[in-house]
C-alpha cells in the first residue's frame, strides 16, 4: 500500500498555517514555520495560488488563504449529510430554548462546528459554522470522547467522569471561550449506532443553570433533539 504523497502533505501544512488567521505570510517565514527549503515552499505557494487556494496580498506581497477554500468549504457543509439532517431540529432547538445551539463532529484539532444557530436576541455574536471549537473542556468535546468518538488533543478525563456521560446521556461544561457561558451537550449517534456528532445549547450561567443545577427542561430538550437527530441518521436506540 502506498503511503502519503509527500508534494500533497505539505501543501496542507501550508494551508493549515495559513488557517491560524493570525497573518499573512511570507515565503520566508512560511518556509521557517514549516521547516522547508524556500525553493520547495515557492513551487507549493505558486501552485496553490495558480489553483486559487492562496492569494498573494498585491500590497504586501505576502500569502493568505484563497477564495477558493470558501467554495470547496461551503460545498462541504451542503453535502455533509449529518448536517443536512440535523439543520431543522437544531434550528427548532434554538427556538424552544431561546440559546445558541451547535452540532459538532470529530476533528484532528478538537470539533468542527457544522452548524450554529444564533440566540434569538439582540446581543453581538458571530457565527461558527466551519470553525473548530478550541480542544478543553467543553461540553461537545466531552460528549465525543466519552463515546470514543475520539477528539484529538483533548485533556484526560478520569474514566469515572466518561462513565457518568455515558450513563446519563449528557454532559454540562463551561463555555471554553465564554467564561461566563455554559453548554450542555448530547451525542448523536448513526444507523451503526456509533456517536458520530453532538449537538449543544449554550447559554448564560444564570440561565442554564438554577441552585447550582443544570436546568431538566433545558437537558431534556438537547436530549430530544439528539434523538430526533439520530432517528433520521438510521439509529435504532439513540
Amino acid at each position: 500500500m502506498s503511503g502519503p504523497i509527500q508534494s500533497l502533505t505539505r501543501a496542507a501544512a501550508v494551508l493549515r498555517l495559513f488557517a491560524t488567521g493570525e497573518r499573512e505570510f511570507g515565503l520566508s517565514d512560511t518556509a521557517s514555520s514549516l521547516g522547508l527549503p524556500k525553493g520547495t515552499v515557492y513551487g507549493i505557494l505558486h501552485t496553490l495560488q495558480e489553483e486559487g487556494l492562496v492569494e498573494r496580498a498585491p500590497e504586501s506581497g505576502r500569502y493568505r488563504l484563497g477564495p477558493e477554500l470558501v467554495r470547496l468549504g461551503s460545498s462541504y457543509l451542503r453535502t455533509h449529510e449529518l448536517r443536512t439532517r440535523a439543520l431543522a431540529w437544531a434550528d427548532d432547538l434554538g427556538r424552544v430554548t431561546g440559546e445558541a445551539v451547535r452540532v459538532g463532529v470529530p476533528h484532528r484539532s478538537g470539533v468542527l462546528i457544522v452548524h450554529h444557530v444564533l440566540r434569538d436576541d439582540t446581543t453581538r455574536q458571530v457565527l461558527e459554522t466551519g470553525t473548530v471549537e478550541p480542544v478543553g473542556e467543553s461540553a461537545l468535546g466531552t460528549v465525543l470522547d466519552a463515546h470514543s468518538a475520539g477528539v484529538p488533543g483533548t485533556p484526560a478525563t478520569p474514566h469515572e467522569a466518561f462513565q457518568v456521560v455515558r450513563e446519563r446521556g449528557w454532559a454540562c461544561a463551561p463555555d471554553p471561550v465564554q467564561a461566563d457561558r455554559v453548554s450542555i451537550a448530547a451525542p448523536i449517534r448513526d444507523r451503526h449506532g456509533a456517536t458520530v456528532a453532538a449537538v449543544s445549547v449554550t447559554g448564560a450561567v444564570a440561565r442554564v443553570r438554577r441552585s447550582d443545577r443544570t436546568r431538566e427542561d433545558l437537558i431534556s430538550a438537547v436530549r430530544t433533539c439528539a434523538r430526533a437527530i439520530s432517528y433520521d441518521l438510521g439509529a435504532d436506540h439513540p
